[in-house]
């Protein structure tokens, strides 16, 4: 990165919409590890700034009204008229504790089988050798979603032997208890034995499920309706008047930020007058880190049976946002895609680890730029969280996306090509 000798300071009124991910996550937590960050690197700037806890009336999709809490970082500086606001879209309480183990081993062992098939086209030979290149990618399996598969296939096996075992013992001494150990001790032995990696990925393999008829889909339909309607609230806010929001998602919660920005794609393709009301100009940006978008993508793609080229199709379009066009069904049927994307300004930056397991170089979607971090981290729940505290990636951030508002693009582009992030 270049040394900037002179004091840049942010531009415009930017709203980052923060979506976390799988885990046991509180409601505020996303918003108070962004927010400290952002903190942290405006202090090395030694910039002058404030920091405030606003409120906001907002209502869900069903009409009814709540309160959303978010904070709002400005400047003390009068002559600078910049502010920050970090919104928080909260899911956790729709998919903790709600899939069995062997479901996720399931759908990890589709997931790369569809991974396998993908980089064994011949045209996406060079994506492969272009990973498998990595001087930093060190591992005994070409694919390093295997590893997952083995970890998960372990635990099946083990899993009932101890969760039986803790039980009993959980039983024997429930009269000396005291505390979170005084809940049904069924239910304990399983948060007890389960790993946090397996809770991560129960929560990836219920979001991606599609069926209908699946309890899971109603799940996944809430998520992303009221994503939806809260960056509608956030966009169309006149007291704030924002230049920009900026989609940021965290793991499973990158998916929601971007089914969000498909199912606005398929909302604006009905109505042009509804495209203008949404402000759709002022979405600016998309983040996604810890990512298993391709993961998922590659799960989607085996919903459909072989010979069912019109389910496919059809299943394609409502699922096309940046979906690169050559990874399409070849089919001189259903050519046209009725959804129209009207989001060409979104800039897409995808964050991700190679010790981080659900993570990955984003392959499968196009206008996007891949950035491997690079903080020390062990495989695993490690790999996949310290992107929320590594200062590399806020500083990142912000060069990418604070130093220019919407009228201002030509500068921002100009910082970036001398910082060259692209090859980070």
């Amino acid at each position: 990165m270049t040394n900037q000798t002179i004091m840049r300071f942010p531009k415009g009124r930017t709203a980052f919409l923060l979506i976390h991910g799988v885990g046991e996550q509180n409601p505020f937590e996303t918003v108070d590890y962004f927010a400290q960050n952002l903190l942290k690197y405006f202090d090395k700037q030694n910039l002058p700034f404030k920091l405030e806890h606003l409120i906001a009336k907002r209502r869900l999709s069903n009409g009814s009204i709540w309160t959303e809490s978010f904070v709002r970082l400005s400047s003390t500086d009068t002559t600078q008229d910049w502010l920050i606001d970090v919104h928080e879209y909260y899911w956790a309480h729709n998919t903790e504790n709600k899939i069995s183990v062997p479901e996720m081993l399931q759908w990890a062992e589709r997931t790369l089988d569809g991974t396998i098939e993908f980089y064994s086209r011949k045209e996406n030979q060079a994506l492969l050798n272009a990973l498998l290149a990595n001087k930093n990618r060190k591992s005994l399996f070409t694919y390093r979603l295997r590893w997952l598969t083995i970890f998960l296939r372990l635990f099946n096996f083990v899993y009932p032997g101890l969760r039986l075992g803790l039980w009993l013992i959980l039983s024997f001494v429930g009269p000396f208890l005291r505390g979170r150990f005084l809940q049904s001790a069924w239910k304990l032995s399983k948060q007890i034995v389960t790993p946090p990696l397996v809770n991560l990925v129960g929560d990836i393999a219920i979001y991606s499920i599609t069926d209908r008829k699946s309890p899971y889909q109603k799940i996944r339909q809430q998520i992303v309706t009221e994503s939806l309607t809260l960056l509608k609230a956030i966009l169309k806010d006149k007291q704030a008047n924002y230049d920009q929001v900026i989609l940021t998602g965290h793991s499973l919660g990158s998916c929601i930020a971007y089914d969000t920005l498909n199912l606005l794609c398929i909302e604006t393709s009905l109505s042009q007058d509804k495209t203008k009301s949404l402000l759709l100009n002022k979405i600016q940006g998309l983040i996604t880190f810890g990512s298993p978008l391709d993961k998922i993508a590659f799960f989607f793609r085996e919903v459909a049976q072989e010979g069912q080229y019109i389910r496919q199709r059809m299943l394609e379009h409502l699922n096309s946002f940046r979906v690169k066009p050559e990874f399409a069904l070849q089919s001189s049927y259903l050519t046209n895609n009725p959804v129209e994307c009207k989001l060409e300004q979104v800039r897409w930056v995808n964050y991700y680890h190679l010790q981080d397991p659900i993570s990955g170089h984003l392959d499968y979607y196009e206008n996007l730029d891949n950035v491997e971090m690079k903080y020390q981290a062990s495989w695993g729940v490690q790999g996949h969280l310290c992107y929320w505290i590594d200062p590399n990636f806020y500083e990142n951030i912000a060069d990418r996306f604070l130093y220019a508002s919407n009228k201002d693009g030509g500068g921002n582009q100009k910082f970036l090509q001398q910082a060259d992030y692209s090859k980070a």
